[in-house]
């Protein structure tokens, strides 16, 4: 067990606190927030039992930031040198393996390289020599841009149907054409049209198979790597318009059908036969709340293959910063995930310029850890080093475990403003004495 984290006590049945607006919520779970509210506003001036002693201090590291045995090494020495104690490496950008995979590809950003270079385990020899703990950083769903084909080997190559399908083409790629792989340049050209709403294609994780995949993904990783722990990302939807596939449409339509009558269970069964997003239309809470499920039951099965191949693991996730707009557009429930304890940790991306919005976002993170760790993540990148120096000092004040700077390669970079490199601007307040 990692000494920065701290041991969470044992919960049996305690109820769920509701994901909604806050008037919504029962009486029971308003004062559970009300008391929860009071011990973030009271550890900002009494340390809590059994409160970490040493603060996480780390970096988000993109994978092309380890594609050389040079640049690795810079990297070890920068972190190491400048105040930092954790590396959040990714290791899986888009379905594809920066270490040495039993499933996946190798990433082709790795081309030129020698065919025995392994970044990942090149990195952990290097960064344990510095007394830097690494963590393997892996996109889940999201696994190919809009643009191209997926190369030999990829998931999305060898299953086309698990692609995460949009509502416009529900109906068309119902039938076997989702098998195809024209079903994919579909998909593609309405992932264009969206942008940045969209990112790129997403694996369906209402489609089972998709879930094992991803969870023996995560555990041949940690089985062969002596990572200190596993930091799962883009574990959501891109947005509502996504998940329309055979697989979901058909079980939610099951789902539905158990509470219905005869009579009205025969009336949807024609509707749906000329339109199959009749269920999601008429009943549109239920099928938000079914897509949450999906995301939950990945993570469910992602915690327990890793944990199965080494319990002493730390599993944590990169969540949208905002929780109610990862609640209801990205069906993210990652409130339900720390109260069910299917996490260590919490990395809230609260990527706002705006310091008053950080902190809430935190605080809120903080205050719904149910006794995890929240790392508060910090948009490095949009911000100037001044701005970024304050809101690890407002983390530090809510008693947040530690943060998370994104990225390492915008720190590392020449900054126009002074001669020397952001992150080294950064060593004088990460290594000066802390005052409590």
């Amino acid at each position: 067990m990692l000494a920065y984290f701290r041991t969470k006590p044992e919960r049996s049945g305690a109820r769920r606190c509701h994901r909604g607006p806050l008037e919504s919520m029962s009486a029971v779970n308003f004062t559970r927030f009300l008391v929860l509210s009071l011990l973030v506003g009271l550890s900002c001036h009494y340390p809590l039992v059994g409160q970490p002693k040493q603060e996480v201090r780390g970096l988000w590291v993109v994978r092309t930031s380890i594609r050389t045995p040079e640049a690795i090494d810079k990297l070890v020495e920068e972190a190491a040198d400048n105040g930092f104690n954790t590396l959040v490496v990714q290791v899986r950008g888009r379905g594809d393996a920066l270490y040495l995979s039993q499933l996946e590809p190798r990433s082709e950003i790795l081309r030129g390289q020698s065919e025995d270079f392994d970044p990942l385990g090149y990195l952990l020899q290097k960064a344990k020599a510095r007394n830097l703990r690494v963590h393997a950083w892996i996109n889940t769903l999201l696994v190919h841009m809009a643009n191209g084909q997926p190369p030999t080997g990829h998931v999305l190559a060898r299953h086309p149907e698990w692609a995460m399908v949009p509502s416009r083409l529900a109906s068309p790629l119902y039938g076997a054409k989702a098998k195809s792989p024209e079903s994919l340049a579909r998909i593609g050209a309405v992932i264009k049209k969206r942008g940045e709403a969209t990112e790129g294609f997403y694996l369906d994780p209402a489609e089972p198979s998709v879930r094992q995949f991803l969870a023996q993904v995560c555990s041949d990783l940690a089985s062969r790597y002596a990572v200190d722990g596993l930091h799962v990302d883009y574990l959501r939807y891109p947005n509502p318009d996504f998940g329309f596939g055979r697989t979901a449409l058909d079980s939610f339509r099951d789902e539905i059908d158990k509470n219905l009558k005869p009579a009205m269970r025969k009336r949807m069964s024609k509707a749906f036969a000329k339109n199959r997003l009749c269920y999601t239309e008429q009943f549109p809470r239920q099928w938000d709340s079914f897509r949450r499920q999906q995301v939950t039951q990945l993570l469910k099965q992602v915690r327990r293959s890793v944990k199965a191949q080494r319990p002493e693991i730390r599993l944590t996730a990169a969540v949208t910063g905002d929780s109610q707009v990862g609640f209801d557009q990205k069906f993210q429930d990652w409130k339900l995930w720390m109260e069910e304890d299917l996490l260590d940790g919490l990395c809230p991306m609260a990527y706002t310029p705006d310091n008053s919005v950080f902190k809430n976002q935190v605080a809120i993170a903080r205050g719904f850890s149910f006794g995890g760790q929240v790392w508060a993540g910090i948009g490095a990148w949009r911000t100037s080093i001044d701005s970024t120096i304050e809101k690890i000092s407002i983390a530090r004040r809510i008693r947040a475990d530690g943060f998370l700077l994104f990225c390492y390669g915008t720190l590392s970079e020449d900054s126009n403003e002074t001669s020397s490199q952001p992150i080294e601007r950064l060593k004088a307040f990460l290594t000066e004495p802390r005052t409590k």
